[in-house]
């Protein structure tokens, strides 16, 4: 029975509803309370001016409703000013994920060897910047979404691995 009045079966891990705790040496012991860093949600009203409060600003007055498109995208912790700014940028090509927390887009090249080429090349970026993308390849077509699970949300090194990628299907060449 633990301290809350509840019979636990006895097992190597077991959970209190009403408090976690763990079994050591036959001992019920509290877990310490782990440091949660909260992703930081960029909620842009109309005005011109706004702050997060992560102390970041980002200048809304001379975009149009329609650019506000970032709206809801959240940010990994700790990130620098000028991100929201560049990932509104990769928006009219890039599409936000489902979770709000990355970026996707699908390149469609003219053969299977230049989609190769392409996924090679960026395989050889990720092992330098020490990030890596959740991607498919169907033939000539890639799929890549860019996002940060340590601090959740989308960071500057998603946004700089985007623009990677974004320069080097340029290079390598689109199917038109």
């Amino acid at each position: 029975m633990c301290k809350h009045g509840r019979s636990h079966k006895p097992s190597s891990e077991q959970v209190c509803r009403t408090k976690p705790t763990s079994v050591i040496q036959g001992h019920l012991r509290s877990r310490p309370k782990r440091h949660v860093a909260y992703p930081i949600v960029y909620v842009p009203s109309m005005s011109t001016e706004w702050s997060p409060t992560a102390g970041a600003s980002f200048c809304t007055n001379h975009r149009s409703p329609d650019d506000i498109a970032h709206h809801g995208i959240v940010f990994s912790s700790g990130q620098p000013d000028e991100l929201p700014d560049r990932a509104l940028k990769l928006l009219p090509v890039w599409d936000l994920s489902a979770t709000k927390k990355g970026i996707t887009r699908q390149y469609i090249f003219p053969s299977f060897s230049k989609a190769w080429t392409f996924m090679s090349s960026v395989a050889e970026e990720c092992k330098i910047q020490k990030h890596h993308p959740s991607w498919s390849n169907l033939y000539n077509v890639v799929t890549i979404e860019w996002t940060t699970h340590k601090p959740e949300g989308l960071s500057i090194k998603d946004v700089e691995m985007a623009e990677f990628c974004d320069r080097r299907a340029e290079e390598i060449g689109l199917k038109s």
